[in-house]
């Protein structure tokens, strides 16, 4: 089953580079054992009406992270580098390994 979250969480990144290690979601840490994708956003999404300027500063700065929990859970999350002093994380969505009552 996948979930839309959309929220913003901590997140513990590797030293040498900011890739996730562990994270905490809804006051529970996960703890990341496999990197499945990782890919750059630079693109410009939905500009303002009437705005045609197409400069950096109106491009998204993010690292999007699909990456395996200890459960076996798949979540998607990224890193807002847009203001590189307060840089911040967000999870998108979550694809759960559990099997719902119904099935």
């Amino acid at each position: 089953m996948t979930e839309f979250v959309d929220e913003k969480i901590e997140v513990e990144t590797a030293e040498t580079f900011p890739r996730p290690v562990r994270f905490v979601w809804q006051g529970r840490t996960h703890e990341v054992v496999e990197i499945l994708s990782e890919h750059v956003d630079v693109g410009y999404g939905m500009l303002p009406a009437g705005s045609r300027s197409r400069t950096w500063f109106n491009r998204r700065h993010r690292r999007y992270f699909t990456v395996k929990d200890s459960t076996g859970d798949i979540f998607e999350m990224y890193m807002d580098y847009a203001d590189r002093q307060h840089k911040t994380w967000w999870l998108v969505k979550r694809e759960s390994c559990q099997l719902s009552a119904d099935s």
